[in-house]
């Protein structure tokens, strides 16, 4: 590639030429799909995920694979080391079970750096970077997708007290290791906000305190200095979606106490952006921040950047982002009326139902789902009870909502459903003439000719089409 050409020449130009070359980046996000790993696009993942593609990298003379030990239930977890220079940087992800997005990153990572055309990239920091992965810290909590390990501690609040065997795996790594830098790998909810825009932060970067004063020594400094080269990079590849996590001091978690140990840590938190349940835009964002960073470090770019670049970056805005926001509905309430804005939550993963979350001047806030609905007027749920055998085809159903029917009550059994849209059956506590908090997000909407829409567990339906107006999730 260009840069890796530019590299080869380095010799030829001035430190400040060299520092330019490697600090353009390397990978491309078309060149990114070319070794993106396949078969992680996916909500979660588990060592068996991982595993196959680990044994095959343990073949390649790049990589040196360790067994560092194993988790609470035996299952193996494994450091790979690369290069051989003297400044070294550890990288660890998914020491929260349900925090899988950095693990498919570094599985993308381990592609790039063995590609045959790489070569002239890696010859430029073989001999000044060792790079150390630790991938999936908590293979347990993985399997149950959890966030805690199989002794339901949480491993990331375990840097002081060392009850995890997987805690006590990672810093006996991090002493035996001594790195210069740190990339702590963590997934964070998908309602932050870019601090006061209406954006989700696909990508939150921090470099941790090591004190409740925040104090900045060298080793953060440094943290900072290298963020300041991803937020570059962030606002070339996703301008808008960068935020800053909270910097609070948190004592017992890893991140803070590796930069009390002089570790410059950076943590990177992967977070949702419209139209990508599984992160993969985060996924792919995480691989090219860590080919990045393998550059600045490899060649010290990262000292050219002041501390204005990591201070300008907005902080987390946490709630900013809703699920889908109804705009502009239409309410009544003894004579008086008004028009609102619905926020709802999809908790599609826990429950599978979805709920009211906030109603009235939401103008606020950004959302994965935004849909106007001006001109339509609530109108309450009503059930229809099944009796009998119903076998619902779809203008069955279409013509069931608009004569003002939402949902069905009775023997569920009796109810057989062809028509390819959501139903709900016997929803608990669904009722009232206007939208409530915290009830669940199924009512009618409609105008001076009917029914218009039909908002389904979240769904929201146009009824004379019968086309789904927003798809669940993300």
């Amino acid at each position: 590639m260009q840069h890796a050409l530019r590299w080869l020449l380095a010799g030829l130009f001035s430190l400040t030429t060299a520092v330019q070359a490697m600090t353009a980046g390397s990978l491309s996000a078309d060149y990114y799909q070319q070794i993106k790993q396949t078969g992680l696009d996916k909500p979660q993942l588990t060592h068996s995920d991982i595993a196959p593609l680990l044994q095959l990298h343990q073949h390649n003379p790049l990589f040196r694979f360790k067994q560092l030990g194993q988790s609470a239930l035996g299952t193996p977890i494994w450091q790979i080391d690369i290069g051989t220079g003297p400044v070294k940087v550890l990288a660890w992800s998914q020491m929260h079970g349900d925090e899988a997005t950095a693990t498919a990153a570094l599985m993308d990572l381990l592609n790039f750096i063995s590609a045959d055309q790489q070569q002239p990239w890696r010859d430029n920091w073989l001999n000044k970077v060792t790079l150390r992965l630790i991938p999936m810290v908590n293979p347990d909590g993985a399997a149950a997708n959890t966030r805690f390990n199989s002794m339901g501690i949480d491993i990331n609040r375990d840097a002081k007290a060392l009850q995890s065997p997987e805690g006590r795996l990672l810093m006996q790594a991090a002493k035996d290791f001594k790195p210069d830098f740190g990339l702590n790998l963590h997934d964070q909810n998908r309602f932050y906000a870019a601090g006061d825009s209406n954006k989700q932060t696909t990508i939150s970067l921090l470099a941790p305190a090591f004190n409740d004063a925040k104090d900045i020594d060298a080793a953060r400094k440094k943290a900072m200095q290298l963020i300041g080269d991803m937020a570059d990079l962030m606002a070339e590849q996703l301008p808008g979606y960068l935020g800053k996590y909270d910097d609070t001091f948190s004592w017992r978690s890893f991140g803070d106490t590796f930069a009390g140990m002089g570790t410059s840590t950076v943590l990177i938190e992967s977070g949702g952006h419209p139209n990508d349940d599984n992160r993969q835009v985060a996924r792919r964002l995480n691989t090219q921040l860590l080919v990045m960073s393998i550059e600045s470090i490899g060649s010290g770019a990262y000292q050219q950047q002041s501390l204005s670049a990591y201070q300008a970056i907005p902080f987390n805005r946490d709630g900013g982002i809703k699920d889908v926001l109804l705009s502009n509905l239409n309410i009544s309430v003894n004579g008086h009326s008004a028009k609102v804005d619905l926020a709802l939550d999809l908790d599609l993963e826990a429950d599978k139902i979805a709920r009211i979350r906030d109603i009235g001047d939401l103008s606020i806030y950004g959302a994965y789902h935004q849909l106007d609905v001006a001109g339509l007027s609530y109108q309450a749920p009503k059930a229809y009870s099944l009796t009998k055998a119903l076998t619902l085809d779809k203008a069955a159903y279409l013509a069931l909502l608009r004569e003002g029917y939402s949902h069905f009550s009775g023997d569920a059994a009796l109810l057989t459903n062809n028509s390819g849209l959501p139903v709900v059956i016997n929803p608990k506590g669904l009722n009232g003439k206007t939208p409530q908090r915290y009830r669940l997000a199924t009512f009618l909407l409609r105008n001076e000719q009917g029914v218009q829409r039909a908002l389904l567990n979240g769904q929201l339906l146009d009824v004379s089409s019968g086309k789904l107006l927003n798809p669940l999730g993300t």
